[in-house]
C-alpha cells in the first residue's frame, strides 16, 4: 500500500514483498520500535529530495497502526459519481482537478460519510450509492502538525444530468460533469491519490 506525500510516496510491505520492492527506493526502512519509525518518518516528512520510500515488516496491519500513531490521524470519505449518459463528477478545489470528499463526523458510517460530502460539496441529491473502490492515504500540514488522512472511496450513479452546485465554502470553482475520454486528460492533473481512484474506470 502507497501513502502519499504531495508528489511523493511512501511504501507500505511485508518481508515477501520487500524482496520484489525494494529496488528503486530512496529511503528505505525495516520496522523494529515505535521510536525508530518516527526517526525514519520524521527524516522522510522533512527532506523533499527523498521521492520515494518503502517501510516493511511482515505484519502489514500491525505496520500500518504503528504508522498510524506518528500522525495526527483522520477518517474521510468520497465519491467518484457516474449520470444517465456516462459522465463523471470532478470539482475544481484549490486550482486542482478533484473528487468530493471530506472529513467523516461522529456517529457516521463510511457510506454516510461520503454521500454526505457529495451532497454538500456538488448540491447533488438522489445519489446511489455503489460499490466501495479503494483506500486512500496522504498527509498534508494541519495546525501545525502533520496529518494522516484516510480517504475510502465509493462508486455512486444518478438519474439524468442533474445541475450541479459548488460549495465555495470548501474552495470548490466549479463542479461539472465530464465524458470518460476528457476525464482521461484531467486525470492527469490531478493528485497522485486520486489517480489511483481514477484508475478504476480509467
Amino acid at each position: 500500500m502507497q501513502i502519499f506525500f504531495g508528489n511523493r510516496t511512501l511504501t507500505l510491505a511485508t518481508d515477501i514483498e520487500k524482496e520484489i520492492v525494494v529496488g528503486g527506493f530512496d529511503a528505505i526502512h525495516k520496522y523494529s520500535n515505535l521510536n525508530e519509525l518516527k526517526q525514519f518518518l520524521h527524516n522522510f516528512n522533512t527532506k523533499e529530495e527523498l521521492k520515494s520510500g518503502c517501510i516493511y515488516y511482515h505484519n502489514i496491519d500491525l505496520l500500518l497502526e504503528q504508522v498510524k500513531q506518528c500522525y495526527k490521524y483522520i477518517q474521510a470519505a468520497g465519491g467518484l459519481v457516474e449520470n444517465e449518459k456516462g459522465e463523471y463528477l470532478i470539482i475544481n478545489r484549490l486550482g486542482k482537478v478533484d473528487l468530493p470528499k471530506g472529513k467523516q463526523e461522529l456517529g457516521e458510517t463510511p457510506e454516510q460519510n461520503a454521500l454526505r460530502e457529495v451532497n454538500e460539496e456538488t448540491g447533488l441529491s438522489g445519489i446511489s450509492l455503489g460499490n466501495f473502490i479503494c483506500d486512500t492515504y496522504h498527509t498534508y500540514p494541519l495546525n501545525g502538525e502533520i496529518a494522516l488522512k484516510r480517504t475510502r472511496w465509493f462508486s455512486m450513479t444518478v438519474d439524468g444530468t442533474p445541475s450541479l452546485k459548488p460549495q465555495p465554502e470548501e474552495n470548490i470553482a466549479s463542479a461539472q460533469w465530464v465524458a470518460i475520454g476528457e476525464l482521461k486528460s484531467l486525470a492527469a492533473e490531478s493528485y497522485p491519490s486520486l489517480q489511483v481512484v481514477f484508475k478504476s474506470i480509467l
